[in-house]
């Protein structure tokens, strides 16, 4: 029996009411495992970037704030124009990927900061929308 990401999160927020308070916000950090792995699992990213669909996860720096993309693409020009490879081309490709993508070639524990705080926010909105 399989189960829609809409079922997950109102079985998840279920369970959430009979966690003692003490450990509820480690049952929120496991919840929200969860739910990156069966992302992950179910090729949720190939939906987001074939079909259309029009919410992107945060950490596509296409998700992230104009600012944070401007100095992302700043450090990424700096950095491959050291390296002999800028291509406006290239710099394009590298701002459509995810942050992750870019750990060999920028220091990104700025932007993950960014990116789990939002996951975290945008995970709590979804639980409170489920109640």
């Amino acid at each position: 029996m399989g189960f829609t990401k809409l079922e997950l999160i109102q079985f998840f927020d279920g369970l959430m009411e009979l966690v003692s308070e003490e450990n509820k916000g480690k049952a929120k950090v496991q919840i929200r495992k969860f739910f990156l792995g069966f992302e992950a699992g179910y090729q949720y990213e190939d939906a987001v970037t074939q079909r259309g669909v029009p919410y992107l996860p945060p950490y596509y720096i296409s998700a992230m704030p104009q600012s944070t993309q401007e100095e992302i693409r700043e450090k990424l020009t700096a950095e491959l124009t050291g390296q002999g490879e800028y291509t406006p081309e290239r710099i394009e490709q590298l701002m459509c990927s995810r942050i992750y993508d870019l750990g060999d070639l920028i220091d990104i524990k700025d932007y993950m900061k960014w990116v789990s705080e939002e996951i975290c926010r945008n995970f709590q909105k979804k639980l409170e929308a489920s109640r």
